[in-house]
């Protein structure tokens, strides 16, 4: 990597917060965009960073472009980023891989994960505010037509209140007054099994809500149940891929640990208390797959006893759809993708991408090296395997290995040279889908009985072993 004229040379191995990541990324002669005039937190920030470089599925969206810090949110008056995460090279940077290891990094860590560490006297904590207000902070707004204000990359972590496990997560925080917000958990996943043993003893849940991380937290936080099953700290998996324990510490107000390079934490309790999303019937906030996401009737109020922050601190944001969060999603799944085909079906699989045109979750393109004429039935094999383990996945695109599976161009050119459509489909109805996915809804297909009930797809883009000779690539001279 290159470094800046006059200025110490930026590795990988010196990230650990959010403010060295992005030095890292200016360092090895990236551009982080900056914008020094006022931004209203009410929308023109989102307006702005979707129609400079979110990247699809949001509509009319350019390519995904430079993460851009807005320095003066108003009326807080305070920096917010947002696209640290729009790229996949900014992404394996941070890293310290490239694009196409991005998943084998991720299955490393997996493999030698490394616990957190607890600490003293945390850099989150070097200023607390004397009031708890979340009017006073950055949050924004994403469109006009939200229930209002939403924590979006705000790692909630908690541990069971008996037996002490740990667990990260990511979920949509909406803003509901000065001190609460409501908390998005999805059923039967961790954070409400401790959520309800909590309940089970009369007893709230005390979390930290930690907002500007290193990287490799947020995205170690999203690996599916494949890689981080019931019990296992995600945070190890941050360890391993930074080859060092993520330091941890103590609540101040709430019994909970936050992350100590965190930029803000919120501290506080899940309580027993239930509120709706802003007016019934009406938009939470848009969602990964680029439609405006319904307001939920009733979710779990926290409510905020302390907000502690970093000196500088810089608040961190995703607007929803786009590249960023599809990437985020993506990762984690491409990695369980790899580790279930090897163990369960083939080891031909070379490689695996979540295209941000399903939001990094509902289409897959799979790579295959194959060896011999077995391999052709155990490549669509491996796809049907998928579809039946995976329920966000919706449609597999199965491609050779010397097809760029991280081009959705070069994925193109393979389902229009190597695919025959009577052939090379293989349709699997009625199974279980993602209900905010608006397609699979029984008034567009009678094969789904109800919501959530989906018809899933393979398109096999191999070429079958015996005809390989004839589907050789142009290649030219190297100069």
């Amino acid at each position: 990597m290159s470094k800046s004229s006059g200025a110490a040379e930026i590795a990988v191995t010196d990230v650990y917060d959010l403010h060295s990541a992005l030095r890292l990324l200016e360092h090895s002669g990236e551009r982080l965009r900056r914008v020094s005039d006022p931004v209203q937190a009410w929308c023109e920030l989102a307006a702005i960073y979707a129609a400079e470089g979110a990247g699809v599925p949001v509509a009319s969206s350019p390519r995904p472009g430079a993460p851009i810090l807005f320095e003066q949110v108003m009326p807080a008056g305070q920096p917010v980023l947002a696209g640290l995460f729009g790229s996949r090279r900014h992404c394996a940077w941070l890293l310290g891989t490239d694009e196409e290891h991005i998943a084998a990094a991720l299955l490393e860590a997996v493999g030698s994960p490394i616990a957190p560490q607890h600490v003293s006297d945390p850099p989150c904590q070097q200023i607390i505010h004397q009031q708890v207000s979340l009017h006073e902070l950055p949050i924004p707004t994403m469109t006009p037509a939200d229930a209002g204000a939403y924590i979006t990359l705000g790692l909630v972590m908690a541990k069971h209140p008996v037996t002490g496990e740990s667990n990260i997560s990511i979920h949509r925080l909406w803003v509901k007054s000065g001190n609460e917000l409501t908390i998005w958990m999805v059923p039967g996943r961790d954070l409400e099994q401790l959520y309800l043993a909590a309940r089970e003893l009369g007893e709230p849940l005390p979390v930290s809500i930690n907002i500007g991380l290193d990287p490799a937290v947020y995205i170690a936080s999203c690996c599916t149940g494949a890689l981080a099953p019931k019990g296992f700290n995600e945070l190890a998996i941050a360890g391993g891929l930074r080859k060092r324990p993520v330091p941890v510490s103590t609540c101040m107000t709430v019994d909970a640990d936050c992350i100590a390079e965190a930029e803000y934490v919120l501290e506080g309790i899940i309580t027993h208390e239930y509120s709706p999303e802003g007016e019934a019937g009406g938009y939470s906030l848009p969602e990964f797959l680029g439609y405006d996401g319904k307001a939920h009737p009733g979710l779990p109020v926290i409510r905020v006893t302390g907000i502690t922050r970093k000196r500088n601190a810089i608040f961190q944001t995703v607007i929803g759809p786009g590249c960023e969060q599809s990437n985020l999603l993506a990762f984690g799944m491409e990695a369980a993708v790899l580790s279930y085909v090897r163990k369960h079906v083939t080891p031909r699989i070379q490689n695996a991408y979540c295209s941000s045109a399903g939001g990094g979750q509902l289409l897959l393109f799979m790579q295959f090296h194959k060896a011999g004429d077995q391999d052709d039935a155990l490549v669509r094999q491996a796809g049907v395997a998928i579809l039946g383990a995976f329920r966000m996945i919706k449609q597999v695109v199965l491609v050779d290995d010397d097809v760029n599976v991280f081009s959705e161009e070069e994925v193109w050119w393979a389902m229009a040279t190597r695919f025959q459509a009577d052939e090379d489909i293989i349709v699997i109805p009625k199974l279980q889908g993602f209900p905010l996915d608006p397609s699979q809804h029984p008034g567009l297909s009678p094969r789904i009985s109800a919501p959530g009930i989906t018809s899933k797809v393979i398109f096999d883009c191999t070429v079958p072993y015996r005809y390989r000779e004839s589907f050789k690539r142009t290649s030219f001279q190297h100069l």
